[in-house]
């Protein structure tokens, strides 16, 4: 999974670009997730309703219309909490301008007649100014420059520390490939990433995806979860 962000002062076109931006992604086949934060109070379950009521008590409460839909209700989370539950190919957050920078991902900026401006940063690696942009150069640059998040783990295995890896790939310096953690084996401990370099990294997918292969009702599985936990 990796991460761009999109920032910006109200009605400059943010929640447009995202869309034309997944429009395309649809088309090319990816799967894609999109976080928004809100400036202001979103009431999605009303006091006094049964969703409500569940939250009282429920860590977890999960609502499914009579049209299918499913929203889950957790409680606060912040942004490196959302992006833990998030399955994707690429994830989209618009919006925690503050938590983009300090997890250090890299984003787009858009700016209306001025306004915006002061978002500019080295962590920025597109500006969108009046709306005035090409689809297809914006789909590329995200493809490119979005990371796999990790939340300033700095484990030093790509030469630098997180911040220092970003800004360089923003300066065409690098590509996301050359982080650590883009191998195609997620090791998660006690909700701590840890990077697993690619030669351990082929060993853990090749030794899970051999063994889980051979179980009953299992054929050439695209993706392997497995949670241990204490008794």
């Amino acid at each position: 999974m990796r991460v761009v962000g999109v920032v910006g002062p109200k009605n400059s076109g943010k929640t447009t670009l995202i869309c034309e931006v997944l429009r395309v992604l649809k088309e090319k086949g990816l799967k894609v997730a999109v976080v928004k934060h809100s400036g202001h109070p979103v009431e999605v379950d009303r006091e006094g309703s049964d969703t409500h009521r569940f939250q009282r008590y429920a860590d977890i409460t999960v609502l499914s219309d009579v049209k299918g839909r499913t929203t889950f209700f957790y409680g606060t989370l912040d942004l490196e909490e959302i992006l833990s539950k998030l399955e994707a190919d690429l994830v989209i957050v618009e919006g925690f301008k503050e938590k983009l920078k300090e997890l250090n991902i890299p984003k787009i900026v858009t700016v209306r007649d001025g306004e915006g401006r002061e978002l500019v940063d080295s962590h920025t690696f597109m500006v969108v100014e009046n709306m005035k942009y090409n689809r297809e150069d914006v789909v590329k640059e995200i493809l490119n420059k979005s990371v796999v998040p990790t939340y300033n783990l700095n484990c030093g295995h790509c030469g630098y520390n997180c911040r220092e890896f970003v800004e360089r790939l923003i300066r065409g310096e690098l590509s996301w490939r050359d982080c650590t953690l883009s191998t195609e084996v997620e090791l998660v401990v006690d909700g701590r990433r840890i990077p697993l370099n690619p030669f351990v990294s082929k060993v853990v997918k090749n030794t899970l995806v051999g063994m889980v292969s051979s179980f009953k009702g299992v054929k050439n599985p695209g993706s392997v979860l497995i949670r241990i936990k204490k008794k």
